[in-house]
């Protein structure tokens, strides 16, 4: 129960750092400005699953089974994945960037987030390896620390009436890189570090390989966010900051259903296995039932209270929104199942129809119908990626829990 509130607690301070301060943000910052900087921030984030690369999943393996050093040989991979992550992703923020002749004007603030974040990618190895020893509480002191103290750093720079985008990077940079010297002192203060191992290039590989097929599923779901942004960094720039709106109510769905897949997965496996997929199925829908109503229904009280003034024109395409919310929570379901049944390779397959999808039909539908094409071009490849999972997890019986049968 302890450890149960002390996740929960970390999650609401995750909430509040990731989701709560953008929708302030956009109150404290002009429009170009605020779009602007939700661009940078999901760049940035792309290039923290590409630093993380699936290893998330291996230090879940060694967290059930308590290998020490196993995690403590995963954190020198992550010091590589981390490097190559910065340089990939610095080398395609500058053609990016270039292409918008705003190189001077976005590309290095982009780069002191993009250092941040690889500094953010070794905070979470670190926090990791606390969980193991049962140390649950650290992992919530430090995520509290550094999402409120974004918070109050933004209140800070309200209250001089400061907000940019390169003093609200700051303040993440800054934040980002205390937690970093926490963690990592603590690490040190257990005396964690003398399981250390010393790693030759061949285990390095292997660790590599196990968590790519990880690595490249999340690589490519995030994509579909990516994508249909980078299009409208580079073709309607000045719309972006309504569309970055709606795609921050898309991330705060998406980490509602995080928190129900990482509540449930554990279970799914344990004697009243089919019991908790139905509770997973029953909540997921309510979850999306709930989603559909707000957004659908109220779309002027939802842009109100969570945008004030600001961003009205998100108003007519948050119907859209809804929708692509509503299919992320099938993905996240279905994607749940299949890698439960062993067959997390079909969520690849699926979401990289997805991204093909998206792609043909925005140049299909975006010359003549700008932000409503773009917006139907990612709710095609969506429901291609949904359907092609559906298919095949009743292709392997994964739904015989239903009716009471004994999955495949």
């Amino acid at each position: 129960m302890k450890d149960f509130l002390f996740n929960g607690f970390s999650f609401f301070a995750r909430f509040a750092g990731n989701s709560l301060v953008f929708f302030w943000l956009a109150r404290l910052l002009n429009e170009g400005e605020f779009g602007r900087l939700s661009f940078l921030f999901l760049l940035a984030n792309f290039a923290l699953v590409l630093m993380d690369f699936g290893l998330y999943f291996l230090v879940v393996e060694a967290v059930l089974r308590a290998r020490y050093f196993r995690i403590a040989a995963l954190l020198r991979v992550k010091y590589i994945t981390s490097a190559a992550g910065f340089v990939l992703m610095g080398g395609l923020g500058f053609a990016l960037f270039s292409l918008r002749g705003q190189l001077s004007g976005d590309y290095l603030p982009y780069m002191l987030l993009l250092f941040s974040t690889a500094m953010l990618a070794l905070t979470q190895h670190y926090l990791y390896h606390f969980r193991v020893q049962g140390r649950y509480h650290i992992e919530t002191i430090g995520q509290t620390f550094y999402n409120f103290g974004i918070l109050l750093g933004i209140a800070f720079l309200a209250l001089l009436d400061a907000a940019s985008l390169w003093t609200v990077i700051g303040v993440f940079v800054l934040l980002r890189l205390l937690m970093l010297l926490m963690s990592k002192g603590y690490f040190s203060r257990l005396h964690l570090e003398a399981h250390r191992p010393q790693l030759h290039w061949h285990r390095i590989s292997v660790y590599l390989k196990r968590s790519s097929l990880y690595g490249v599923t999340a690589l490519v779901g995030y994509a579909l966010l990516l994508l249909d942004s980078t299009l409208m960094y580079v073709l309607f720039p000045e719309q972006l900051a309504m569309y970055q709106g709606g795609v921050r109510i898309v991330l705060m769905v998406m980490m509602l259903t995080e928190v129900l897949t990482v509540f449930y997965l554990p279970r799914l496996r344990g004697e009243h296995g089919d019991t908790h997929k139905r509770y997973y199925l029953v909540l997921c829908a309510m979850l999306a039932l709930a989603v559909w109503l707000l957004l659908w229904g109220f779309p002027d009280q939802v842009i109100r209270l969570l945008y004030g003034q600001t961003l009205e024109g998100l108003v007519q395409y948050l119907p859209y929104f809804s929708v692509v919310a509503i299919l992320r929570i099938g993905l996240g379901y279905l994607g749940t199942l299949l890698t439960f049944h062993g067959h997390h390779r079909v969520r690849l397959h699926a979401l990289t129809l997805a991204l093909t999808a998206l792609l043909l039909t925005a140049g299909l539908l975006m010359p003549g119908h700008g932000v409503a094409g773009l917006l139907v071009s990612v709710i095609v490849g969506h429901l291609i990626a949904c359907s092609y999972q559906a298919w095949w997890l009743k292709r392997i019986g994964g739904y015989r829990f239903l009716s009471g049968g004994q999955a495949s």
